[in-house]
C-alpha cells in the first residue's frame, strides 16, 4: 500500500515525520511528496529536504499543517490561498481509499470541499475556522470517518499513523508499533 505524505514550504515537521515513522514501521510504502514539481522543500523551522517525488495517485494521502494560524508567507495557509493543492487533493480523491491529515492539514482537505458535511477535528485554536467549512468539529485526537481521517495538534499525527496502521493491518500490528515506539495509544473516535 503506498501512501503519500505532502510536504511543502512551511511544513510543520512533527506533522509529516510523526506519521511516516509510524506507517514505515508497519511496513507500508511511505513517500514525501511535493505539490508542484520535485525538489528541495523547506519545513517552517529550516529543514530542508530534497523530495523526488510529485503528489499523485496513492492508496493514502496525508496532508500536513504548519503555518495556518500565523498566517504564515509559507505553509498550509499560503497552501490555501494558492489553490493548486486543493484542487489536487480534490482531483486525486475519489481514487484513493482514503485521505487523511494532521494539526491544520485539516483546514486544507475542507478548503478542498472534502470535509464538507463531515465530522473531523484540527489543532483546538483552528476548531471555529473549520467548523466555518460546515464540518462538525469533535475535540478528539484522532476522528475517523470513513474515507476522511483527522488528527488534532502535533503528536496527534502518531495517534494517527498508529490508527491508520490498525485500520489497514489490525489491532495486533498497531499495537507492536506502538510498543516499538514506545508510545501508549490513544482510543480514536
Amino acid at each position: 500500500m503506498r501512501i503519500d505524505i505532502v510536504v511543502f514550504d512551511g511544513f510543520d515537521e512533527l506533522d509529516v515525520f510523526g506519521p511516516f515513522e509510524v506507517l514505515s514501521i508497519a511496513g507500508f510504502d511511505v513517500r514525501l511528496v511535493a505539490v508542484e514539481r520535485p525538489g528541495r522543500v523547506t519545513s517552517m523551522r529550516g529543514v530542508e529536504l530534497r523530495v523526488p517525488d510529485v503528489l499523485g495517485p496513492a492508496d493514502g494521502v496525508i496532508v500536513p499543517g504548519g503555518g495556518w494560524l500565523n498566517r504564515a508567507a509559507e505553509g498550509a495557509w499560503a497552501q490555501a490561498q494558492r489553490g493548486e493543492l486543493a484542487a489536487k487533493l480534490s482531483a486525486l480523491a475519489p481514487s484513493t481509499r482514503w485521505m487523511a491529515s494532521v494539526c491544520t492539514g485539516a483546514l486544507l482537505l475542507a478548503a478542498a470541499g472534502l470535509l464538507t458535511g463531515r465530522r473531523a477535528t484540527t489543532n483546538r485554536h483552528a476548531y471555529d475556522e473549520l467548523r466555518g467549512y460546515d464540518v462538525t468539529v469533535l475535540d478528539e485526537r484522532v476522528v475517523d470517518d470513513g474515507d476522511r481521517v483527522t488528527a488534532g495538534a502535533l503528536t496527534a499525527g502518531l495517534d494517527l499513523g498508529l490508527w491508520l496502521t490498525e485500520r489497514e493491518l489490525g489491532a495486533g500490528t498497531a499495537d507492536q508499533v506502538a510498543a516499538t515506539i514506545e508510545y501508549a495509544r490513544t482510543p480514536s473516535r
